[in-house]
């Protein structure tokens, strides 16, 4: 029994003519009459039977034009399942550090997604200390960092650079500045960020630089949670200016003495630039940061 048998079958037990079945069919009504032959004597029945100038199915027939046209449909069902398969790519792994989810990325992605409706993507929020290792593992495909690690097997692409700034509630004596000194801040409570953080590292080196020491009142894991102790009036804090600012009740001041930016890289393994999707990724962010140079 063929798959053609099956769709001949089908389309003559509905039609009830060969003349016309064969039209439909686009084959010759002699070899639609062969192939229906051959079925019948395969299943060891009659399956029509001549009533008149028309035919008519066997009570066989009846019985067996229900499995035909469920099998047909069942394999109609799985072309098209094989179709979605091979149109749906494998979603790639982005890795971020925490303030970039609530500057640029959601932007990002929203114009990837427009380009690329059929590549998916799977977003890990983490420290900049454990994204590079699993950048290098193969766990994350393509990461944003603070840092442009310098590794043989990594890509590093800066894409911007960001100010650092002193994070102040609207109140704050400091809030109307055009721009301070580290030193202005005196005995004020300070949020800091974790030592394992990029932005830590950062404030860190400022304040060696001019040789301060800070009042300080908690230490955050992240970004946010830092942004919004300091929304709330409890402290202030060094943070790079993104438009996270404008979430809290609290103004960036920028610091003229010591000036720090710090960049926000794209990062990824070379190999993994062998799968499309991923090349398609880092050249669209190429194309939403024009400025960035490979």
């Amino acid at each position: 029994m063929t798959l053609l048998q099956l769709e001949y079958f089908t389309v003559l037990s509905k039609v009830m003519h060969y003349a016309k079945a064969a039209e439909m069919l686009h084959i010759s009504q002699p070899n639609l009459s062969y192939a229906i032959g051959e079925l019948e004597k395969e299943l060891g029945v009659k399956l029509f039977e001549r009533n008149g100038r028309s035919i008519k199915l066997t009570k066989y027939g009846l019985h067996f034009a229900h499995y035909a046209e469920e099998s047909l449909n069942q394999l109609n069902k799985g072309r098209a399942a094989l179709g979605s398969l091979h149109e749906t790519k494998d979603p790639i792994s982005v890795a971020f550090i925490d303030e970039v989810g609530y500057d640029f990325l959601p932007d990002l992605i929203r114009s990837f997604h427009s380009t690329h409706p059929s590549v998916p993507l799977t977003l890990h929020q983490n420290h900049n200390s454990i994204i590079v290792p699993r950048l290098l593992s193969g766990e994350y495909d393509i990461a944003f960092t603070i840092e442009c690690a310098d590794h043989p097997e990594l890509e590093p692409v800066p894409i911007l650079e960001q100010e650092m700034t002193l994070f102040v509630p609207t109140d704050h004596r400091l809030a109307k500045r055009s721009s301070i000194t580290l030193s202005d801040i005196g005995l004020d409570p300070v949020i800091m960020l974790s030592k394992n953080t990029g932005i830590r590292k950062i404030v860190d080196s400022m304040c060696a630089e001019a040789r301060v020491t800070f009042n300080v009142l908690a230490e955050a894991e992240e970004f946010n949670a830092a942004a919004a102790y300091v929304g709330s009036g409890l402290a202030v804090c060094i943070l790079p200016r993104t438009p996270l600012h404008t979430k809290y009740r609290a103004v960036a001041v920028p610091i003229s003495h010591p000036i720090r930016k710090r960049s926000i890289c794209l990062l990824y393994a070379k190999k993994n630039l062998s799968n499309p999707s991923v090349r398609s990724f880092r050249d669209h962010v190429l194309t939403f940061f024009p400025h960035a140079e490979l």
